[in-house]
């Protein structure tokens, strides 16, 4: 059995992976941008002393190189009754993963269109931002949210350099998508794209090491005020 788990929504994405491995013994996890191939297809044929069953989970599987000779190897054990592979990915699966896996269980976790435009009014003057972000509140988590700003402050910096295409994000957009980005970022100058991106960052510090003095939410509207 193939489970294939992606989309921008990691919470929700983490928790999906965590229900599938439940009651599961025998797993290996690997990362995708770690694993050679060779490693990746050993650990689907090596064996457990205490039980034959075994779930493989392979973490930001895009990024395993030769990229078709990994899927095509994935197909092969599609029908394996012993081997369970998850494969997770951080965000939305290109056209070409999809139609390479249109066979296998997909579960896909996408935002909501809102929280998208609430990313888009995001700038140094703009007021309507702390408004958007007390309505995505009443269905997103705070910490969904925080993420989504660090990702979207760190392509308004990537825009900043003269070599922005090469950023290995920037080649699964559309030209729209990278023309929104771009317009968003000329509304910011580099040291204030560099500021918000350490609140943030601090922010999730804190988060992570329960050094937070009131509610993530709090946070959030607090340095979005400060624009």
């Amino acid at each position: 059995m193939i489970y294939v788990i992606a989309g921008e929504d990691q919470i929700s994405s983490r928790k999906k992976l965590s229900d599938l491995l439940v009651g599961k013994k025998n797993v290996i996890r690997i990362d995708g941008k770690k694993t050679t191939l060779g490693d990746i297809l050993d650990s689907f044929v090596a064996k457990d002393l205490f039980s034959e069953d075994k779930t493989v989970v392979i973490e930001n599987f895009s990024k395993v190189k030769p990229q078709k000779e990994f899927y095509e190897k994935v197909l092969e054990i599609e029908k394996d009754k012993v081997l369970e592979l998850i494969l997770w990915e951080t965000d939305e699966l290109d056209s070409k993963t999809k139609t390479a896996f249109k066979s296998i269980r997909s579960f896909n976790f996408s935002f909501p269109k809102f929280y998208f435009n609430f990313l888009d009014s995001l700038s140094p003057t703009s007021k309507e931002t702390v408004n958007l972000l007390h309505e995505v509140l009443k269905t997103l988590e705070a910490e969904q949210i925080l993420y989504g700003l660090i990702k979207r402050i760190r392509h308004l910096m990537v825009f900043k350099s003269p070599e922005y295409m090469s950023f290995s994000e920037f080649a699964r957009m559309q030209s729209w998508q990278l023309g929104k980005l771009k317009k968003q970022s000329d509304f910011w100058t580099e040291e204030q794209l560099r500021d918000k991106f350490m609140e943030l960052t601090d922010l999730d510090l804190k988060m992570r090491t329960s050094g937070l003095t009131m509610p993530l939410a709090d946070h959030l509207d607090i340095i979005l005020l400060a624009d």
